[in-house]
């Protein structure tokens, strides 16, 4: 909107420029200001205005050409421009446009071990200077938009959030084949949706309400189910989830303090609905740029895919005043033979014998073969696999689009633009406006990647026990490497999984310590119990694990029966526990997730209303027959029903008035006898 604005103001300047060349042609110089002339002050900051200048030609109707000098104003960032127009002869007309915006988009493409492929979409913007204290909400104050999504801004405002992490995460992520997670794991959720928040508020029950009215309205913007996180689903943290140290978030209020919130759903499905409002959000709205590539039928076709958006607020201490930050996120994995071969038969079908690709070292026919894995020979696109071609670039930001290919010396790719293919040396490539443009790779033995940077620890949890009233949990750690890794462990549990902390211990293994017990490796523990229906469990422990060692800690829990209206449809699938979130802090900084798990609880059968309701109907209908029956009818021997049946025939109806008749008429006749006689 503002872009149009600028254009129209300087449609309209231009026009007034032509109409005074009409009016005045022997004018040698003149000048025309609109608000401020600030010819003499170009490229300088005065406070709260930037100018800066630019010059062209306009060629008057007498061949004469003027020289067009433009100085940009911008006060609070809405531009003002002032033209001063010059007589200059032998000069052409030079039109330049430098409006810009913050706003960066990066595409990396990067090629994993056993034909996968990393697409990692950034996406970077900024919102204009506003003064801290004041909201966008007042009726007496306006707000100026470029490229921040308008949507967040009044939410920020209304719920005091100084910092908002958002995850919309899928899949498997394999770390022993691809090693780290993207970022270090810190722009990654568990499976399902996560949200945490910093909120300014003046105690912790005024937090919560506002954490509350913060997830129901981004529960509409991105058509999620956050509207169902409750006090049952949320969590304060006490180490994790922490900014790092070298941020520092504002405190607008000195007298408020700042509360760290958390939530997540584990059986919330990610689909095309939570993609396609994240994709309006940007200022290209899929319609240019790398967003081109964002299709939802591929994107969550994908083996791993995780959304993330990342809002913080920072502020100047020069000026006193303060912008909100966003960065987007888009990651998958794809499988890249499996992507092609459904281009290829979009409905699967049995490959021809011909097509086979069999091992001849074993027995095979026309009936049995030992497949052979798949190609190491390949070439590809981009469009390919996500079944579009990018459209130009961003239009908007200084910088424009870039797409960066991370390959090894047996890899190549290119651009291809307009039908011709171009490399560079950096494997970075400019994308060009208005031109259709795709990156092509092709490689000779698609399993020589880049070294994939091993992860610090690796996490597995898992339910063990049997029966319907308790059970265990069972958490390993295994630190492949040589020197000791200290991290963080968060974890949630929903109030129905009731554990008992005195039966946590460290098991023995082959491969754990003989001379060591969980206190030599615990260093810290937060643990605040469950409240039925109030809060859940939250557990955090600082523990380090020794070089090359793997340890498993366990603990017993109990299960509690649910009121029949707390079951959910699905009720004998099981319910969904969110995954623990592990935060390395030393030798390196790295996050991870560990796998939900799916806890079964004792159902009632659900048929059973079912069947009181139709016995009770019975009995109900039985009773009520009989006092009816009882109140209203009459009882009669066989004689009189039978003499009341016949009375009520049609035969004795038809005789009755026959003998009625019968008798009129012969009282009639006696009668005119009588008169005759007389």
């Amino acid at each position: 909107m503002v872009r149009l604005i600028g254009i129209v103001g300087w449609i309209g300047l231009l026009n007034s420029v032509i109409g005074v060349v009409k009016a005045d042609e022997t004018s040698l110089k003149f000048q025309i200001d609109q608000d401020i002339d600030l010819q003499d002050d170009c490229n300088e900051s005065l406070g709260n205005h930037e100018d800066s200048c630019n010059s062209g030609f306009l060629f008057n109707e007498d061949g004469s050409e003027t020289e067009i000098e433009v100085t940009e104003t911008i006060i609070e960032d809405a531009p003002r421009p002032t033209i001063n127009l010059r007589d200059k002869e032998d000069d052409s007309i030079i039109v330049e446009d430098q409006i810009w915006y913050p706003y960066r988009e990066h595409l990396t493409v990067k090629p994993l071990p056993k034909n996968y492929l990393l697409t990692s979409f950034d996406f970077n913007t900024e919102s204009n200077e506003f003064i801290p204290g004041r909201p966008s909400t007042d009726f007496d104050d306006y707000s100026h938009y470029t490229v921040f999504p308008k949507a967040f801004k009044p939410i920020l405002d209304q719920t005091s959030t100084r910092q908002l992490h958002l995850r919309f995460t899928r899949g498997f992520w394999d770390a022993e084949s691809w090693g780290r997670l993207p970022y270090d794991g810190f722009k990654s959720g568990g499976s399902g949706v996560e949200i945490w928040a910093i909120l300014e508020a003046a105690s912790k029950d005024s937090a919560f309400s506002q954490w509350k009215t913060l997830v129901n309205s981004l529960s509409g913007l991105f058509c999620a189910s956050m509207n169902f996180i409750d006090g049952a689903k949320t969590t304060f943290p006490v180490e994790a989830f922490h900014p790092m140290a070298d941020s520092t978030l504002p405190l607008f209020d000195n007298s408020n303090k700042l509360y760290l919130i958390r939530a997540a759903l584990a059986n919330e499905p990610i689909c095309t609905e939570n993609l396609t409002p994240l994709v309006k959000l940007f200022p290209t709205k899929g319609k240019s740029g790398i967003t081109t590539l964002l299709d939802g039928h591929k994107v969550f076709d994908s083996t791993w895919h995780s959304l993330s958006v990342d809002i913080s607020t920072e502020c100047y201490e020069q000026t006193d005043r303060c912008i909100h930050t966003l960065q987007a996120l888009v990651d998958m994995v794809i499988n890249v033979p499996k992507t092609l071969a459904r281009n290829e038969n979009p409905i699967p079908k049995p490959l021809p014998s011909d097509k086979l690709r069999c091992d001849l070292d074993k027995p095979y026919d026309a009936f049995h073969c030992f497949q052979l894995p798949y190609e190491t020979e390949g070439s590809y696109g981009l469009s390919e696999l996500f079944g579009k071609y990018i459209q130009g670039s961003s239009l908007m930001s200084e910088e424009p689009s870039q797409v960066c290919v991370e390959i090894s010396d047996n890899w190549n790719s290119f651009i291809q633009v307009n039908g011709s293919l171009f490399a560079t040396a950096d494997d970075c490539f400019e994308l060009k406006d208005f031109q259709q443009q795709d990156i092509y790779f092709e490689s000779n033995n698609t399993n020589e990647v880049l070294d994939v940077e091993p992860v610090p620890v690796y996490v597995s949890r898992s339910l063990t026990g049997y029966g319907q009233d308790r059970g265990g949990l069972r958490t390993v750690f295994m630190n492949p490497q040589n020197e000791p890794v200290t991290l963080i462990y968060f974890e949630t549990l929903p109030w129905f999984m009731r554990i008992y902390l005195s039966t946590m211990h460290l098991e023995k293994n082959a491969q754990s310590p003989v001379n060591i017990s969980l206190d030599d490796i615990l260093q810290s523990t937060y643990y605040m119990p469950a409240a039925d229906r109030i809060r859940p469990t939250h557990l955090e422990y600082r523990i380090t694990i020794p070089a090359n060692t793997t340890l498993a800690v366990s603990y017993q829990f109990d299960k509690s029966l649910l009121q029949y209206a707390e079951y959910p449809p699905d009720a004998n699938h099981g319910f969904e526990i969110e995954s623990a979130v592990i935060t390395v802090i030393d030798p390196t900084a790295y996050q991870l997730r560990t796998a939900t798990l799916l806890l079964l609880l004792s159902t009632p059968d659900f048929s059973m209303p079912y069947n009181v309701i139709i016995l009770t109907s019975t009995v109900m209908g039985l009773i009520f027959g009989t006092l009816f029956n009882l109140l209203v009818k009459k009882m009669l021997t066989v004689e009189e029903a039978d003499k009341i049946q016949e009375g009520n025939s049609l035969q004795h109806k038809i005789q009755v008035v026959k003998g009625k008749i019968m008798t009129k008429s012969k009282f009639k006749y006696q009668e005119v006898k009588n008169d005759l006689k007389e």
